[in-house]
């Protein structure tokens, strides 16, 4: 169903009622996600309603008293309550007074509790041992709880809170290895483990929240701040929520409650250690485990300040780790470095045009290029070709003269940067150095009973962490290492109030405040690049040492990828709700806002890459395998592109201050029909403002515009760059007609048996949050070619004939970016994507104890934000003009755009760039979220639950599901070979395939048991002693997962198609790629895939549904050991072991089809083959003091 659209005076109506209802103009709504209510019907023992009943519910640990009288219907509701264990006691005259203990509620849970009085005298009482009802008889939302115990005792590798997000079948992550992780690997942030993809949604579409405050990143979507597990009260994961008060996410919630202090003072002092000498070995590597060791230790402690009236909790919490990473790689030879390449000649292998012979290793120059004609003298040999085409000459005896090197080349080789040869063999350095990664984290809260009626809660949390990304491998001394350091701080700040206006209407407001600043320290920052003869701009906009790429060489400077950073986020997060009770109506409305910003930014990396192809010959169009070298590139000054490596060039980037908001508000009626009938109304209306930056410095592209060139070339130019002023603040326009119906139902068949269902839409997050802002970000490309890499345009000591591309800020208004790439550009009409779920299901208690939950599933998304969408590609229908695209014509814009990244300013272009959709620029690309795409998800959901009963707590989750989709998320999969590149983004239609995170088969077992032994216990009952605390006390926890694998996609030999404004060619699909038997060395055969036309798309899906990774199986066991001390203290030890049984997971093979190398019909390249496998066993100890 689409979203119709609404009249402005609709929206405005609409707007003005929530602001009467409520004058707090900049609050939020999703305070009720850390509370909840307990609500139920008095009866006599004939079933008749019984008014003026006054009900009493408590918690004497944190001093909350709550009351309420029936009203006609019986009815009682009590909302806004703390997760806690409660007491409920209902007294009416000429009844028992009835009492019943052990009421757990958790985080968001709306909990119904029938009471059946008994006729007797108001003095006597009714004890009733019950349980609060595992069936949700009050909403159709589908969550899963996790309570403190199951929280601190289930077995959590890196002990992280938001691992509990997987014990939900439905919840997968986009790299497998952050779930059995922890593998010593240093620059992972603990935020990245919330990469999560629930059922039929993209990453980044859930919503985070810590104690009812926003913890989500406005620009990415992760967590900001990660609780510690020790200072977790409760866990709860909402997978489908259609109640009204949840917003700006997919229906997803992630809620995290912290401890807070009782009457008695209790807490825990702990250490956790993990060391490489207990691991198990990776299943691809027989050598000695890599020396490694991790200690996550703190304490908590939580009391009274003022009996029954103020409590505080507190924690601290550091881990140490180091681990002793390696590295090697090819550094130039010292001969090398005399430009002597004499030792990588071999025998002939062929004939040059020129009748010259070819050597194997030779290197040609790349200055000597020229065309020859068959039949005719070079006039620079004096030899007659053979034949036409290109020629260059080879270096004599290998050897590059001194004086041909490019100045600026010579200058960084005498600053003796590379390091030395240390060992023998291709890979000729090796190096080690220390991965460390430290945090210190502390929180502490405070909850204050202002009054009976009125409860404040306040907590300060703060994290200090750093992790070495990159060791400084060259040596700390040295500006050319690749040393990188990722500080990663962050606080978390709360402050809730609850107030009892009378028992039938409440109010709970809540302010939250989240600052991260994200950053990384490179050991080549501050480093002058003029030092080296490169222009003196550089060391103002890219103040690092240059990242110098000689292909097959180790490279100096930072890696790629890496750069130097500093990016300060900040959210705030006021929140109101009420609640208010009219007879059988529940009414709840509120408001949310959340502003978020973001500061600072990325310095430009200057990248200096040097392909073989440069030296390589003698002809470039058709080089002899083997000839040329990258650093005889360097050398020689001829830079260009590098596979995998970023664009040679440098650049401005302007550090932005960018604002975006969040405003909701909600309506809620939880309608109790009857006793057995629910119904929950809800109506949502959500703005989330364009992105504003501080000094306007942004920009959004209108596609329909005539760009202002158009008048020096005499004829329609469409498109052109818009940028922002003070009276058009917004990065796109901000929709207003965001109205997002819920409806949910429950109907309890029986007292063991409820049926639901629910519809609900939902808006999810969009975190394009930081806008293109070309012309005060600039980059200065540097042009190595104009022929395709045939000829060099400008070698390195004059890499910039016309200097730096000019900061010219929005003086040029429309005429911004000609000539060069737009990347990226963001439409300003923007649709807001969203999610329609609808689900019908039962709950069935089996015992007090037992719950089975099944329940059907499913979505649609409309407007789903795509990673990229390439709008300057070639029309199809032009591709049949095959060769002649590439035919050189007369260029319309000479002479109008003089400085240019693809030719634009030369005489001639290429035919197909005059053919593309926007001729002016070289390529307009749409990146971080492009709202193109639809999705489909349907899942079957089994959910079985054995509450506390007898020691022992079990969860299974399982989910059978489809999820289909014609383009891949906004952020995309960390997943090693997932996904693909659009194929034809004039047709997203043959995109429809399984979407990269579609898994079929997704089974999770967690629990925890208490052995029967001991004292108190079945067996040994009576111990005591040395007995007891030997045998005594034990118990066995677990995290137990089995899932499908994942689609694969396969990427063509090459790619002809991606010079036409960005296409993508697929193989052809030309027989079955899953062999009849799947093994690691031959898990997809290559023989069924041919490389396609080079004019055309190829068949190929993007993905296949029935070739997939290997499936994931996972066990993860802890035991514990436990001696106690009197009532209060007692003693843990652990051990936990991940992969317990060090079941091989395996990596996606290689699916690069160009690595598939048949020979006599048996591949001897590497596509198809696994290389990889996830970590084995780990082994993790600790030991607890409980007090």
């Amino acid at each position: 169903m689409a979203l119709k659209s609404l009249s402005r005076l609709t929206v405005v109506a609409v707007t003005a009622m929530f602001t009467l209802l409520l004058p707090c103009t900049r609050l939020q709504s999703q305070t009720r996600a850390f509370t909840a209510s307990l609500s139920g019907t008095v009866t006599d023992p004939s079933g008749s309603v019984l008014s003026g009943a006054k009900v009493t519910l408590t918690n004497s640990e944190q001093g909350i008293t709550r009351t309420y009288t029936t009203d006609a219907t019986g009815a009682y509701t009590l909302s806004l309550l703390p997760p806690a264990t409660y007491s409920l006691q209902v007294a009416a005259q000429g009844f028992k007074t009835y009492k019943q203990d052990r009421i757990e509620l958790a985080a968001g849970q709306t909990a119904d509790q029938p009471v059946t009085m008994t006729v007797g005298s108001i003095s006597e009482r009714v004890e009733v041992t019950a349980e609060t009802p595992l069936v949700n008889a009050d909403n159709a939302n589908i969550s899963s709880d996790i309570s403190a115990r199951q929280v601190v005792e289930l077995p959590l590798n890196l002990r992280n809170v938001y691992g509990l997000a997987f014990l939900n079948s439905s919840v997968n992550n986009t790299a497998e290895f952050q779930i059995v992780g922890g593998n010593g690997i240093s620059g992972q942030a603990d935020q990245d483990i919330s990469f999560f993809n629930f059922g039929g949604t993209f990453f980044n579409t859930a919503a985070y929240l810590v104690d009812g405050a926003w913890d989500t990143a406005a620009d990415w979507g992760g967590v900001m701040y990660v609780p510690s597990v020790d200072d977790t009260q409760e866990f709860k994961i909402q997978t489908n929520a259609f109640t009204a008060q949840y917003g700006w996410s997919s229906g997803n919630v992630i809620n995290v409650v912290t401890k807070s202090g009782t009457n008695h003072f209790h807490g825990d002092v702990f250490d956790f250690f993990r060391n490489s000498a207990l691991d198990g070995r990776n299943y691809f590597n027989n050598t000695a485990q890599p020396l490694f060791h991790r200690n996550q230790f703190g304490a908590t402690i939580g009391g009274p300040i003022w009996k029954n009236k103020t409590y505080f909790f507190g924690y601290y919490e550091g881990l140490r780790s180091a681990s002793p990473t390696t590295t090697q790689g090819t550094v130039p030879t010292g001969a090398m470095l005399g430009g002597d390449f004499s030792a990588q000649l071999g025998g002939q292998v062929g004939t040059d045009a020129l009748g010259r012979p070819i050597l194997a290793g030779q290197i040609y120059d790349p200055f000597s290029t020229r065309t020859i004609t068959a039949g005719q003298v070079d006039p620079i040999t004096g030899l007659t070709a053979t034949s036409s085409g290109y020629i260059r000459d080879p270096y004599s005896g290998n050897i590059i003269p001194q004086a041909q090197w490019d100045s600026v080349s010579q200058n960084i080789i005498q600053g003796n940067f590379w390091p030395a040869a240390n060992q023998t063999g291709a890979f000729n350095w090796g190096a080690s150095a220390a991965a460390e990664s430290h945090s210190d984290e502390y929180s502490i809260r405070v909850d204050h009973n202002l009054t009976d009626n009125t409860r404040l809660i306040s907590r300060w949390s703060r994290k200090y962490e750093s992790k070495v990304n990159v060791p400084s491998y060259f040596g700390s001394s040295n500006p050319g290492g690749p040393g990188a350091t990722n500080p990663n701080n962050r606080y978390n700040a709360n402050v809730g109030l609850t107030h009892v206006f009378n028992p039938t209407f409440t109010m709970s407001a809540n302010f939250g405040v989240t600052r991260w600043i994200e950053e990384s320290q490179l050991q080549s920052f501050g480093f002058k690049a003029s030092s080296f003869g490169l222009p003196s701009f550089i060391d103002a906009i890219s103040p690092q040492f240059p990242q110098v790429v000689p292909e097959g060489v180790v490279n100096l400077g930072p890696r790629t990828g890496l750069d130097d950073y500093r990016v300060p986020r900040v959210i705030y997060t006021p929140a109101v709700d009420f609640t208010k009770v009219v007879s059988r109506h529940i009414l709840s409305f509120g408001f949310m806002g959340v502003s978020n910003q973001l500061n600072g930014g990325h310095y430009f990396v200057t990248t200096l890459p040097f392909p073989t192809s440069f030296t390589a010959g003698p002809d470039p169009q058709n080089i002899t395998a083997g000839t040329g070298s990258g650093f005889a590139s360097f050398l020689a000054g001829a830079g260009g592109f590098v596979n995998g490596g970023n664009g040679p060039g440098t650049g401005f980037n302007k550090l932005p201050a960018m604002n975006k908001k969040f405003l909701g508000w909600y309506l809620q009626d939880d309608w109790k029909v009857s006793r057995k009938l629910t119904l929950n109304l809800g109506l949502r209306y959500e703005i989330q403002t364009a992105p504003t930056e501080r000094a306007n410095a942004q920009e959004y592209f209108d596609f329909k515009a005539t760009n202002p060139i158009s008048s020096a070339v005499g004829f329609k130019v469409p498109g052109e760059i818009v940028y922002n002023t003070s009276s058009n603040r917004g990065l796109y326009q901000t929709q207003y007609k965001n109205f997002a119906p819920r409806v949910g139902l429950a109907y309890q068949v029986m007292p063991k048996l409820v049926t639901r269902a629910g519809y609900g839409v939902f808006f999810v997050p969009d975190y394009y949050n930081q806008g293109p802002n070309l012309g005060y970000s600039q980059p200065t490309p540097w042009v190595t070619s104009l022929d395709g890499g045939i000829t060099v345009a400008n070698r390195l000591s004059n890499l910039f004939p016309n200097g730096q591309v000019p900061i010219s800020g929005n003086s040029l208004g429309g005429l911004t970016g000609v000539g060069f790439g737009l990347n990226p550009i963001v439409g300003h009409d923007r649709k807001s994507a969203y999610v329609e779920q609808w689900m019908g299901g039962v709950q069935y208690s089996l015992t007090n104890s037992d719950l089975l939950d099944v329940t059907y599933l499913s979505n649609h998304g409309v407007h789903v934000l795509a990673q990229y969408f390439q709008w300057d590609q070639l029309p199809d229908a032009d591709l049949a003009m095959g060769n002649t695209l590439f035919t050189q014509v007369a260029n319309p814009f000479f002479g109008a755009i003089t400085n240019s990244g693809c030719g634009l300013d030369q005489a001639t272009v290429p035919q197909f760039q005059l053919l593309l959709p926007y001729p002016e620029y070289c390529n307009v690309t749409e990146a971080n979220g492009v709202p193109v795409g639809t999705s489909s998800y349907n899942a079957l959901q089994v959910t079985y639950t054995h509450r506390w009963h007898s020691g022992l707590n079990v969860n299974v989750s399982y989910t059978y599901s489809k999820f289909t989709d014609d383009v891949q998320g906004a952020s995309g999969w960390a997943f090693p070979g997932s996904g693909s590149n659009v194929r034809d983004f004039h047709n997203l239609s043959a995109e429809r395939s399984r979407d990269v995170s579609d898994i079929p088969h997704s089974l999770v077992v967690n629990y925890i048991y208490e052995l029967p032994v001991g004292r108190g216990k079945k067996l040994g009952g009576e111990w005591h002693g040395p007995v007891n605390q030997v045998l005594g006390g034990w118990q066995l926890s677990g995290i137990a997962t089995a899932k499908s694998g994942f689609p694969l996609s396969i990427n063509p030999v090459s790619n002809t198609l991606g010079a036409f404004g960005g296409a993508n060619q697929r193989p052809d699909v030309i027989g079955d790629p899953k062999p009849a038997h799947q093994t690691i060395i031959n898990w997809i055969d290559g023989a069924a895939f041919a490389q396609p036309g080079a004019f055309s798309f190829g068949d190929a899906p993007r993905t296949f549904a029935d070739l997939r990774s290997p499936h994931y199986v996972n066990w993860d066991m802890g035991i514990q050991k436990y001696w106690n001390f009197g009532e209060s203290k007692r003693i843990q030890f652990r051990m936990e072991m991940f992969n317990t049984f060090n079941h091989p997971n395996f990596f996606a093979p290689d699916l690069n089809l160009s690595d598939y190398k048949p020979v006599a019909g048996v591949n001897t390249g590497n596509f198809g083959k696994i290389s990889q496998a996830y970590p084995a066993r780990d082994v993790q100890a600790a030991l607890k003091f409980y007090f």
